[in-house]
This record gives structure tokens, C-alpha cells and sequence, in this order.
């Protein structure tokens, strides 16, 4: 009866963002109020639940677009990454912590590794390989760390999908009803520029597990 109801997931990955949309929508559109409001007992437990349900909806288009598209299908990820010769020079220039690529050596012994065990590709082959071997779910640590990052990157990744939302809604807003619009613009401003630097701390951790999971990887006889 005394454990809370929400597991840490639940906060950095839904709780968060679905709050971020609420409170937009009240921004944009007017509805629902939640601005300034003295909500009772029933109604900030049906507030939670809508904040809840909305931060479940947006996490699905935020891995969609930022992790299926933008980082899967642009970016590159980190299973690919880190086992590059040298960063690429544009992408490398913008995001450097996320193509810092994985010592020589490390990467030499990870891959003949994995080939020992008929691993031949690359990518998500040799993440599925890796993550899934017997010595690392054993790994008890390992696995607690893995959990934390999960946590963190999926916090700000979805988080950094909301903001960009909110921001996008209000400055579509302001264009359309100028009048009195010198506040909401700099909201607009606060919402964008904090997506991006949430994009960046998602990418941080998105490559951070990885990272963690092949180190260990390759220390593992």
C-alpha cells in the first residue's frame, strides 16, 4: 500500500511530457484549464491520470520520428557509431559526443568476438548479440545501469518531442493571432531552444548505453 504507484519510467518518460502537452494545449487553445487553477481531490486525480494517458500517446511518436527516423535513418546509431573508422564531418562537427567512437582495441576485440559467435553484421545484429548474451544478463550492474539510461534517455527524448510540439503549437499561434502575442512568443523561444538542448542530453544517453553495453561486452571471457 506504501509503494508508489508509478515506476521511475513512468515519471521521466510520460509523466513529464504528458504534463508539457497539457499545459501547452491550455496555452494554445484554452483548454483543458490547468493554469492558475485550485483543483480538489478527484479532479487532480483525473488531471494525473489525462497527463499520464497523454505522456503514453506522445511517446510514440516521439521514438517514431527522433529515434526510428532522425537518429535510425540520419544520425546513425551508436551500434554503428562507435564502431566507425572516424566521425563524419558535418554530423560529427554538430553532435561530437555522440560520434565519439570506441578505442581500437575495444572495438578489434568486440567484433572478433561477436564473430566467434557467427556475428557477422554490424548494427543492430551485434547490439541484439551483445544485449542478450548469457554473461551480460548476468551482469547484475551492468543491468541497473542499462535501466538508468533507458530511464534518462527516454525522459528526454520524449520530453525534447513535446517541448518541440508545444513550441511549434504556440508559434503557429502567434502568427495567427499577432495581438498580444510578446509573451507567447517567448514561451515559443523557451520551448525550442529547450528541445534542442534535450535532444542532445537524449542523444548522450542513447549512446551511453550502448557504450556501457559493449565495454562490459568485451571484457567478458
Amino acid at each position: 500500500m506504501n509503494k508508489i504507484p508509478f515506476d521511475p519510467y513512468d515519471f521521466f518518460g510520460y509523466l513529464a511530457s504528458g504534463l508539457l502537452i497539457i499545459v501547452g494545449m491550455d496555452l494554445v487553445l484554452g483548454f483543458p484549464h490547468v493554469l492558475g487553477q485550485d483543483f480538489k481531490i478527484i479532479e487532480s486525480a483525473l488531471l494525473i491520470i489525462a497527463i499520464y494517458v497523454v505522456g503514453q500517446i506522445i511517446a510514440t511518436p516521439a521514438k517514431a520520428l527522433l529515434e526510428g527516423l532522425l537518429v535510425g535513418k540520419v544520425l546513425g546509431r551508436p551500434s554503428i557509431n562507435l564502431f566507425r573508422e572516424k566521425k563524419p564531418c558535418i554530423r560529427g562537427f554538430i553532435f561530437p559526443g555522440f560520434y565519439q567512437i570506441l578505442p581500437k582495441q575495444a572495438r578489434k576485440k568486440i567484433l572478433a568476438k561477436a564473430r566467434r559467435n557467427g556475428i557477422t553484421e554490424r548494427g543492430e545484429e551485434l547490439f541484439l548479440h551483445a544485449r542478450y548474451s548469457r554473461a551480460v544478463l548476468r551482469d547484475q550492474e551492468l543491468m541497473e545501469k542499462l535501466t538508468s539510461f533507458l530511464n534518462k534517455y527516454g525522459f528526454n527524448r520524449n520530453l525534447c518531442f513535446s517541448a518541440l510540439i508545444v513550441g511549434i503549437a504556440i508559434l503557429i499561434k502567434v502568427w495567427l493571432f499577432p495581438e498580444n502575442s510578446a509573451e507567447l512568443t517567448k514561451y515559443a523561444i523557451i520551448a525550442i531552444a529547450a528541445a534542442i538542448l534535450l535532444f542532445y542530453r537524449y542523444l548522450k544517453f542513447f549512446r551511453q548505453y550502448s557504450y556501457e553495453l559493449f565495454n562490459t561486452y568485451a571484457g567478458i571471457k
